[in-house]
């Protein structure tokens, strides 16, 4: 895997991450119901992950209200408001997370880090669970859209899937939009 990681690590960067930012605009875009009041949830990058920080900060620009990620015993997933003023805390896993005070949101749209994807939905993220479970716990509140950014070159013929993994609606990646599923 890290060998793929390095790969396309090596692409041309920043024609790599102006496609991927057009993508995520037009999936958003295309959302029926997406406007200002949609919150998007999106993450800090590590370990490689596509930055999204700079569509995270022009959502906000733009009125939406943005959340991060932050782990909870649980393994649990909860996630806090953010803006680009926002001082984020380094924690667990070495992941950047809005502090404590931060307000909980409750995301229509997560945009989602992972390792590897399928075409059918599955990921594979690092192994925690923490994403199944705060994907799962939205859910059950209501309808919310799940989309992995990743790169082509992370998709993979088929990823075992066990029953509490929750599935991905979209896949955002470079050279387009995948609907998991079809």
């Amino acid at each position: 895997m890290r060998r793929r990681q390095a790969a396309f690590n090596a692409a041309p960067v920043a024609e790599t991450k102006e496609n991927l930012l057009q993508t995520c605009l037009a999936f958003l875009g295309g959302v029926p119901s997406f406007d200002n009041s949609t919150v998007v949830s999106g993450y800090y990058a590590i370990r490689g992950e596509i930055d999204i920080v700079p569509l995270l900060a022009g959502l906000h620009r733009c009125g939406n209200p943005v959340a991060l990620p932050v782990i909870m015993p649980g393994p649990m997933l909860i996630f806090r408001e953010w803006t680009p003023e926002t001082v984020l805390q380094k924690r667990k896993f070495g992941l950047m997370e809005p502090p404590d005070d931060s307000e909980e949101l409750f995301p229509d749209i997560v945009l989602v880090p992972l390792l590897a994807f399928d075409k059918r939905g599955n990921r594979l993220g690092y192994g925690a669970g923490y994403y199944d479970a705060g994907l799962r716990r939205l859910r059950q509140r209501g309808k919310v859209i799940a989309a992995a950014v990743a790169y082509a070159e992370q998709e993979l013929e088929a990823i075992p899937n066990e029953p509490q993994d929750e599935l991905l609606d979209y896949i955002l990646t470079p050279s387009g939009i995948v609907r998991c599923g079809d």
